[in-house]
């Protein structure tokens, strides 16, 4: 038998456990990786959001404050209107009135804002911390579950990717390329001939093929789907 198909075969059964690995865990490490990205933007989220209510917050303070001063300064004016003896003084007093009861005016309108947007965002505040929660409870499921899975696996896994790594160190770069052209596009890169067909893709093959095949000692590809075409040790079709 030709020692490079010896340790493709030998290469594909590895291959073929360590695809039995990834299937037992599923899609389950997509899954928390995918959670540790939505869980992560929300926590981001929820932060920004946080940071602009406390601005607002304090905004809002400041201008409670200074409506309060305004309206202090409006009384002291109206109660100097009782004071004055000419028009002119008068009228001055007036104006001052005037403008401060227009920067009230302001004032008000932007605390009713605030008002409103504090309202909302701790309605999205409230929300946030709720998806944040289910997300770090599905996390923890998840990662509880993984780990489960790779426990069971993780050791047999790290064994067989040894093996591999040995292994093909006996396969010149040309037959590791193809190979691994072939497993990728079609995850079994070397299949056995049953009843003069390929394994991979049942194709009917012709009687000086299969013969070619029998002897082992050339590459052969199926003309059909690619796939390394070999007599498995201790079989004959």
């Amino acid at each position: 038998m030709n020692n490079t198909l010896k340790f493709l075969i030998e290469l594909q059964e590895i291959d073929r456990q360590l695809f039995e690995i990834d299937e037992k865990k599923g899609s389950l490490p997509q899954q928390v990786e995918k959670l540790e990205t939505q869980a992560e933007s929300v926590k981001s989220e929820l932060e920004t959001t946080r940071s602009t209510l406390e601005e607002n917050q304090k905004e809002l303070v400041s201008i409670k404050g200074a409506l309060m001063d305004s309206e202090e300064k409006v009384k002291k004016y109206q109660d100097q209107l009782y004071l004055v003896t000419t028009n002119r003084e008068y009228d001055a007093l007036t104006n001052e009135i005037e403008t401060v009861k227009s920067e009230m005016s302001v004032g008000e309108g932007r605390q009713l804002y605030l008002e409103s947007e504090i309202e909302k965002l701790e309605e999205i505040i409230a929300t946030s911390e709720e998806q944040s929660t289910a997300f770090v409870e599905q996390l923890d499921a998840n990662r509880d579950e993984l780990k489960e899975k790779s426990d069971l696996t993780d050791a047999r896994q790290e064994e067989l990717e040894a093996q591999r790594i040995e292994l093909i160190k006996n396969v010149g770069q040309r037959y590791l390329r193809k190979y691994d052209r072939i497993l990728k596009a079609r995850r079994r890169a070397v299949v056995p001939i049953e009843r003069g067909s390929c394994t991979g893709c049942h194709k009917q093959l012709n009687p000086q093929t299969i013969y070619e095949i029998q002897q082992m000692d050339a590459f052969i590809e199926c003309e059909n789907c690619g796939r390394i075409l070999v007599i498995l040790p201790g079989e004959d079709d």
